[in-house]
């Protein structure tokens, strides 16, 4: 029956991959919502500890905790947002303002460089070849670009219902999780093995254990790396100083690249004021990228783990390239968990 079910798989692997696309799109609100419990659940053991020094019963101790924790969650994704779409649409506004000023002084700079560098003007003129075929396509595709605005807010309805279901789901997880963990070792001690029984919930008891470590420190670090951003832009006088360090500090989150994501964004806001400005921005968040990197991630995020840091790039790398987003997201913590298990204890 096993040979069967593999030769009709490969037999007809298309429909079977495209039926586990389909199964796994049906199961993203779940999965999501075992995220969010996840993370919500870690600050909450902690002040469930606290409270169930004060009070007696273990059920309200621990309602309470998940509810702060759960409030906490919230508020931090309220604020993130509430800093970043009102100045988010200023900076767009002021961006289509400024776009053909900041267009004519890029032709001049151009012009200018050339006249005193003439060995460049043929590449110029070959990059503005592509640049106008470009623009070309772009206006060409006009009618496409519509159809994809169309699907894009249809997406984003989609991504806000995934979102609430998942956010319930979380709920349901997050109150009855002391009944679930005993429903699941009920059965798991039931059908399987005592040996496989035990090596399970070691290793399950080792990728909590560095899965927790590495969400805290990669959170504590991101809100560093904001922090200082918007502590930095605001000295410098960069514009959009709360805005830009709240998306880098948020997308720092993804280990080692997120923060560039982020800055990526910062460029295209900064650029909308001044090509100057937004260049001297890139130069600022690569020196403060390298002293978080070196000097930051490895003493927060590295020793939490204990994953030495060409292992943290593997998993990044591999981690995106397999799974997109969720790879890099969870590649850190899962080679972790590999590297810990794999690696020799100590005599």
């Amino acid at each position: 029956m096993i040979g069967a079910a593999l030769a009709l798989a490969v037999v007809y692997f298309p429909k079977v991959v495209e039926a586990f696309s389909a199964f796994a799109g049906l199961l993203k609100p779940l999965l999501l919502g075992v995220v969010i419990a996840y993370l919500v659940d870690i600050p909450a053991k902690k002040l469930e500890l606290k409270f169930q020094k004060r009070i007696k019963k273990p059920i309200v101790a621990r309602a309470l905790a998940t509810c702060i924790s759960l409030l906490l969650f919230l508020l931090f994704i309220a604020g993130v947002l509430v800093l970043l779409l009102p100045q988010l649409g200023v900076a767009i506004k002021q961006f289509g303002t400024n776009l053909p000023v900041l267009y004519q002084e890029s032709v001049e700079s151009l012009q200018q460089l050339m006249s005193r560098r003439p060995e460049l003007e043929q590449g110029f003129t070959l990059l503005e070849t592509y640049v106008n075929a470009g623009i070309e396509q772009v206006k060409a595709s006009s009618p496409k670009i519509a159809d994809y605005t169309i699907s894009l807010l249809g997406g984003a309805v989609s991504s806000v219902a995934t979102g609430l279901i998942a956010l319930i789901f979380s709920l349901y997880l997050l109150f009855g999780k002391h009944r679930l963990v005993s429903q699941l070792s009920y059965l798991a001690k039931r059908f399987i093995p005592e040996q496989h029984y035990h090596k399970i919930t070691a290793i399950l008891s080792v990728a909590n254990r560095t899965f927790s470590k590495f969400f805290t420190g990669q959170f504590l670090e991101a809100v560093i790396l904001g922090t200082l951003c918007t502590v930095g832009m605001l000295l410098f006088r960069f514009p959009y100083a709360l805005t830009v360090g709240s998306v880098v500090g948020m997308t720092a989150l993804i280990p080692l690249v997120g923060a560039y994501l982020g800055g990526a964004v910062g460029f295209v806001l900064i650029f909308g004021q001044s090509l100057r400005l937004a260049l001297f921005f890139v130069l600022f968040l690569v020196i403060l990228q390298q002293l978080e990197g070196n000097i930051i991630y490895p003493r927060v995020v590295g020793s939490s783990v204990g994953l030495p840091g060409v292992w943290v790039f593997v998993s990044v790398i591999l981690g995106a390239g397999l799974f997109g987003v969720p790879g890099v997201l969870f590649g850190v913590p899962l080679a972790a968990t590999v590297y810990q298990l794999l690696k020799p204890s100590k005599q």
